[in-house]
């Protein structure tokens, strides 16, 4: 075969339809990974905002006593384990 005829059954023999499906496949896989890596980023960004929440509304015991912060240190102690 001659590289013209090649050519011809390239083009006319449908082959290119082939290529076009496997591109568009290929390009919804990378649009559904770059879908996914924005889902994560979000929601990462969620949770830290939620944390950096906490701690700006966390009781720091702020013009409490020596003895008032042991007292919350105790309690918080029992409270959230050891």
């Amino acid at each position: 075969m001659t590289i013209l005829t090649l050519l011809w059954r390239f083009t006319i023999g449908g082959a290119w339809k082939y290529l076009a499906a496997g591109a568009g496949v290929l390009a919804l896989y990378l649009k559904g990974r770059a879908d996914a890596k924005a889902k994560a980023d979000t929601k990462a960004m969620k949770e830290d905002l939620k944390a950096h929440e906490r701690i700006n509304e966390a009781d720091l015991g702020i013009g409490a006593s020596d003895a008032e912060r042991v007292d919350r240190l105790r309690e918080f102690a029992a409270k959230h384990g050891k």
